[in-house]
């Protein structure tokens, strides 16, 4: 009888938990890492890896559904080839990512080799619905045919038409846009998050959470402001409130984060610092749904069917692929600090004794000035 494995249960859990070190792999998964010579350190990050993708691979199949529909009912007959080619090709970059999320499924024991494919498509996702977005009207439309055969008399009505094209092409291309944006700098921080709970003894992640923290606060409010200025009200304003309050955690909690721990030490504080902001993200989530449901622009709903201003399937589009695009960014960029933990513990050993020396007397005249109470009087 083979070994228990883990169920979908586990997975979720783990995908939504935050300690890697605290992850028990199931007997079937010691099974498949002991016979990849996989170091005991890593189990965890890599049952972790597995259960995230598994979670995120089928909302990012939804999404790809989601958006291949879009495209195919969209109506393409004033474009170009060029155009109708671009219509399609953000669903073939999206498309990447539930492919390289299935290989490193597949491959999980393995973590290199699999983190670059995975990394790669990740990658392509961003950079092909950027290199779409950039493409002006002109080449998508035959606009200058289009002038050339209106009466002169009606040019002016015609370039107001071609302005509200463009318009309306910007509109698409933010809403494209806008989980790449959403995403990203949330999976940074959540994947420097679990690093640090893997490798407490390392400072590096931990300055970059306490650090980078606050610039995700300007982020998710330059997304929000403009929302708020069409269709602001009080229930968005505590979301973004909350939301571009939790990365200020990181600082606050600086002197657990900025310092090297042991495992037990980390295993006792880092809860505390990262239990408040789950509480304010689910808050934070909770009051932008409420915001969606009831919200109107003028008479006219934010979230509906009908003459609403984005349809249930578009708010359904951009939700899943923002969690999922998450989801599969947090494993991106914690495999990045993966590997900026090890490079920080080669680097430090490979410090000679002259350069050790030279470094610390450095160090030291600069201590004197940062630490309180060694200023020298001006």
């Amino acid at each position: 009888m083979a070994p228990p494995g883990p169920t979908i249960g586990t997975h979720f859990k783990r995908a939504i938990g935050w300690n890697l070190a605290e992850i028990v792999v199931t007997p079937r998964e010691q099974a498949s890492l002991n016979a990849s010579g996989v170091a005991p350190v890593l189990h965890g990050l890599l049952a972790w890896r597995r259960s995230t993708l598994i979670i995120a691979t089928p909302i990012l199949l939804l999404s790809v559904i989601l958006a291949m529909t879009k495209a195919a009912q969209a109506d393409v007959s004033s474009l170009t080839s060029l155009g109708k080619f671009l219509n399609y090709l953000p669903v073939i970059g999206l498309l990447l990512i539930p492919v390289g999320a299935l290989r490193v499924v597949a491959r999980w024991t393995e973590l290199r080799r699999s983190s670059r494919f995975l990394m790669g498509c990740w990658m392509a996702s961003i950079v092909i619905p950027l290199i779409v977005a950039l493409v002006p009207l002109d080449l998508l439309m035959d606009l200058s045919g289009a002038r050339a055969n209106v009466d002169p008399t009606v040019s002016s009505q015609l370039e107001a038409v071609i302005f509200g094209a463009r318009m309306i092409l910007a509109v698409n291309a933010a809403i494209t846009l806008l989980p790449v944006l959403l995403s990203m700098p949330g999976g940074l921080l959540r994947g420097a998050a679990r690093v640090k709970s893997l490798f407490p003894g390392s400072t590096l992640v931990g300055w970059f959470l306490i650090v980078v923290a606050p610039f995700y606060s300007v982020i998710a409010i330059v997304v929000f402001a403009l929302l708020d200025q069409i269709v602001g009200n009080g229930l968005l304003m505590v979301a973004v409130a909350l939301l571009a309050f939790s990365p200020w955690l990181y600082v606050i909690y600086r002197g657990i984060y900025g310092r090297p721990m042991s495992s037990e030490q980390a295993r006792s504080e880092l809860p505390r610092a990262n239990r408040f902001g789950s509480w304010l993200l689910l808050l934070a989530v909770f009051f932008i749904v409420i915001f969606a449901l009831t919200a109107k622009v003028g008479q006219t709903p934010v979230v509906g069917s009908g003459d609403a201003v984005l349809s249930y399937t578009q708010v359904l589009l951009v939700g899943s692929e923002v969690f999922s695009r998450a989801m599969v960014a947090t494993v991106v960029f914690a495999t990045l600090f993966l590997n900026m933990v090890h490079a920080e513990w080669r680097a430090a050993n490979a410090i000679d004794g002259d350069l050790r020396r030279e470094h610390n007397e450095r160090m030291t005249e600069l201590s004197g000035h940062l630490q309180r109470g060694t200023d020298s009087p001006s």
